[in-house]
């Protein structure tokens, strides 16, 4: 039985915010797939212009395809973990049975599950302060100071300038499509999901990820949630990450 996972990194972000946790899950022997989504698009300075067309669903299309290739050459379809958008990605390829199982990682949230939070504007008032209907059509990276104060604030200080150095450029229309998520029906979901919270997250707010938990409980096989105390946004790599890969490895021999 092939034991392959597909990260789904989130936006803004690149196939390399797995490091820390790839170490962990391939020394449990799982092979690990990294993308980063539209890499030769999504770039650290001067975005091609190319980039502001890139919608939601193009990445959800583009996973598609990789879930495709692992399962053409392993035999089955991956397990697919996704982190912030990656997580809402996550659930969409979840949904339409690509998946063996799901795990959605401090996740941005579908249609029904978003709750309004100031700490969220706060994070990222950069892109917001353009105002909504102008952010289509242009290309986005998350601010220095909101990327410090809403995403990293769990990670010590002396790291930040490090992390933010690797932020890529989003483009705009799936910033937009992120803050007017479609549906997503849990009733389709017939493989096993997790989904992990975190109460110091100020992107994607603990009260969100709980809907997100509530939602696939419901499911036809119905999900499983953590919630972590001390852990923020940027769960992928901060102090104590060691055991989040570990109580994931934990549920992955549980549940398949």
């Amino acid at each position: 039985m092939s034991k392959t996972l597909l990260m789904i990194h989130g936006v803004g972000c690149g196939g390399d915010v797995w490091d820390r946790m790839k170490r962990d899950f391939a020394m449990a022997g799982w092979t690990c797939e990294t993308p980063t989504l539209f890499s030769d698009l999504r770039t650290k300075d001067e975005a091609p212009d190319g980039l502001a067309d890139l919608t939601l669903s193009d990445y959800v299309e583009a996973a598609t395809k990789m879930v495709g290739d692992i399962a053409e050459k392993t035999g089955q379809p991956p397990v697919i973990i996704g982190h912030s958008m990656g997580g809402l990605i996550a659930q969409k390829l979840t949904e339409a049975g690509a998946a063996r199982a799901g795990i959605f990682l401090t996740p941005a949230q579908p249609e029904g599950c978003t709750v309004t939070d100031l700490r969220v504007l706060r994070t990222f008032w950069n892109i917001l302060k353009v105002g909504q209907k102008n952010v289509p059509g242009g290309v986005f990276k998350v601010g220095p100071n909101g990327f410090s104060w809403g995403v990293l604030n769990a990670v010590p200080k002396d790291r930040h300038d490090e992390i933010y150095a690797d932020a890529l450029f989003d483009s705009g229309r799936v910033y937009h499509d992120l803050a007017n998520p479609s549906a997503i029906d849990e009733a389709k979901v017939t493989v096993p999901t997790l989904t992990i919270g975190a109460k110091k997250d100020r992107a994607t707010v603990i009260k969100a990820v709980r809907k997100v938990g509530a939602k696939y409980a419901k499911a036809k096989h119905p999900g499983d949630y953590i919630e972590y105390g001390n852990h923020a946004h940027w769960i992928v790599d901060e102090p104590g990450t060691e055991q989040v890969s570990a109580d994931i490895l934990e549920w992955l021999d549980r549940s398949l």
